[in-house]
């Protein structure tokens, strides 16, 4: 297990989904390049709390850095004496992991790092065979990560008080080959990653205790995987080539009765072809590459909020009453000038202002395309896009 490894791993995924959900979310983003000084390629990879940026770079021979970047600074991080490093994960105290490697020889063995005060540590999984990668860290100092032993397939683990465990999700029935990677671990300990499911990849997250996992995908579909989640319980990841959300996602207690995210695609004005979001914070700050990843011109991002537009009533994919209680609010960088109800294309009522909370006659019927959207100051808009049915 190489860096090379690392990189296509985390870049490289399909998402797909809708779902029942108890509130609906819609971001509008605005986005900066984050790009390490002469580099030939960067990917910002975590962000915590405070705002500090972890990933890693390409210089012009093509070697992998990590990096940090900071209130306006960027600082290189390389392991000593090693031939490759990157940034993968960082905590609110700042502690970093990420892995390196100490030769340029194919397929040489990958070491996971925390890098703590100042001080590097090694991170190995005792008995890993080709390599160990440290990908996520939080505040309370435990660590995840994947390591390789010997199978060709990774398996996932938890780094904790001194101990490791080894944390995959459910596999299919008669399936004995394990493949899995945990990417991020937030404050409240739940975890996130992808496992190969026979012949694809799903995404899954859930507690560090590995005793309720859920998926992003059902079963047999396109390849799918999450990158991080947050505090909030927002998860993030890539859709074939495009950047991916979802918030506040809710957990279900079995495959039978899984209840799939709905997640909103991100369009990234850097590179509109291709992007991929790695991390998220508490306040929803994303960042990621756009453009190709490894030795191509990939650019590290950063996005903030600019319009954020939350609907509470009426829920998708439910029967109401009429009137409807809608209620909705909205913020962000600039004043919300109003916030409009639309059904099925016609404007119904509208509020100035970035709150909503009306009983609104609508239209009889099933399935309605009911819309609420916000627009601030400067003409951005956030659309909330559900179905309904009106009795």
């Amino acid at each position: 297990m190489n860096l090379r490894t690392v990189v296509s791993a985390m870049i490289c995924s399909v998402l797909v989904s809708s779902a029942l959900s108890a509130q609906s979310t819609y971001i509008v983003y605005k986005y900066a390049q984050l790009d390490y000084p002469g580099a030939s390629s960067s990917t910002a990879m975590a962000i915590n709390n405070s705002n500090v940026v972890v990933g890693w770079y390409t210089d012009s021979a093509g070697v992998y850095h990590g990096f940090k970047y900071s209130n306006g600074t960027y600082t290189a991080i390389n392991v000593p004496n090693a031939y490759e490093t990157q940034a993968l994960g960082i905590n609110d105290l700042g502690d970093i992991v990420g892995a390196y490697v100490q030769g340029s020889q194919p397929n040489v063995t990958s070491h996971g790092f925390l890098l703590h005060n100042g001080a590097f540590t090694t991170i190995d999984y005792p008995g890993a065979q080709t390599g160990t990668v440290a990908t996520g860290i939080n505040k309370s100092g435990t660590i995840v990560g994947y390591f390789d032993g010997g199978t060709g397939g990774g398996q996932g683990f938890i780094y904790q008080n001194g101990a490791y465990r080894v944390v995959n999700p459910p596999q299919p029935a008669g399936q004995t080959f394990i493949d899995t990677q945990l990417y991020s671990i937030n404050n409240l300990g739940q975890v996130a990653g992808v496992t190969e499911w026979v012949d694809a990849f799903r995404g899954f997250w859930g507690p560090s205790s590995g005793t309720d996992f859920d998926f992003l995908q059902a079963q047999f579909v396109p390849d799918n995987q999450v990158n991080a989640i947050n505090g909030r319980g927002d998860i993030v990841g890539c859709q074939g080539l495009n950047s991916v959300i979802g918030f506040n996602v809710e957990s279900e207690s079995s495959e039978s009765t899984e209840a799939y995210p709905a997640l909103e695609i991100l369009p990234n004005p850097i590179d509109p072809s291709q992007s991929c979001v790695n991390g998220i914070n508490y306040a929803r700050v994303i960042v990621g590459i756009a453009g190709p990843g490894g030795a191509g011109a990939g650019h590290g991002f950063i996005a903030i909020p600019a319009l954020t537009l939350n609907v509470t009533s009426p829920k998708n994919k439910t029967t109401v009453g009429d009137p409807v209680h809608v209620a909705a609010t909205a913020s962000g960088i600039n004043s919300v000038s109003q916030i409009q109800v639309w059904v099925n294309s016609k404007e119904v009522y509208h509020v100035s202002g970035g709150s909503l909370n009306a009983y609104i006659n609508l239209p009889i019927g099933s399935n309605e395309r009911f819309v609420v959207q916000a627009i601030d100051s400067k003409g951005l808009v956030a659309k909330v896009v559900e179905s309904i049915t009106v009795n």
